[in-house]
């Protein structure tokens, strides 16, 4: 992820994970540098992702997990169709400690509906 002024300038990362192509599910990850932080980069950005995973790599369902306290990164997903499914416990290690986390999850059926 660069930024729309200098292409060469990193500001962060979006990508998916753990594709199941049998299922048509991936994750998708996603950071942006602090400094960035509402800026309209990452919204515009997870756009282009859904409509990639949904379009090039022909997914159905697509699942973001989010730390509990990340409240800007829960409203992005609710604002973009994603569901908040509850929580999944202990989700990641970080510093010796375990995260419990949002589990959201965005179907091809919703996203086009809302976009219609």
């Amino acid at each position: 992820m660069v930024t729309k002024d200098n292409k060469h300038q990193r500001i962060g990362t979006c990508g998916y994970d753990c594709w199941d192509r049998t299922n048509n599910i991936a994750e998708i990850g996603y950071d942006l540098w602090y400094e960035y932080w509402g800026q309209g980069y990452m919204k515009e950005t997870l756009i282009s992702a859904i409509e990639s995973g949904f379009n090039n790599m022909a997914l159905n369902r697509i699942t973001a997990y989010v730390a509990l306290g990340n409240i800007n990164s829960t409203r992005l997903l609710e604002r973009l169709g994603f569901k908040n499914e509850g929580i999944y416990r202990d989700k990641h290690l970080f510093r010796g400690k375990y995260y419990d986390h949002y589990s959201f999850s965005l179907l091809k059926s919703d996203w086009y509906q809302l976009r219609n």
